[in-house]
């Protein structure tokens, strides 16, 4: 597995966290989807035994995305930037995760 993307994807996710702490909400979209190809990237060179760290990885990245939707300002969610697609998830339950975090945070 290429470590540089694995720091890739762990920067992506650090620079996540600064712009939602600093409220650069506009830039969010772009660093979750660099974020998301990084870790596609990493899922193609994967191998048998990396599975289960890879895993685990994108399970962080669906609760982080989580996250996002739940702090993000509430005009921003509804317009659809961080819950309309731009923030995915990779399986049903982190989606149904995800709208239960939503509609608590109203």
């Amino acid at each position: 597995m290429s470590s540089t993307i694995a720091d890739g994807v762990l920067a992506a996710t650090h620079k996540l966290v600064q712009q939602a702490m600093t409220g650069q909400w506009q830039d969010v979209p772009k660093t979750v989807q660099e974020r998301r190809e990084l870790l596609d990237n990493l899922s193609a060179s994967a191998s048998p035994q990396d599975r289960q760290w890879l895993g685990a990885l994108q399970q962080a990245m669906a609760e982080s995305d989580a996250a996002v939707a739940k702090i993000a300002p509430a005009d921003f969610v509804t317009q659809g930037t961080v819950a309309g697609g731009v923030v995915d998830t990779p399986n049903a339950a982190a989606v149904d995760s995800m709208m239960e975090l939503l509609r608590q945070s109203r």
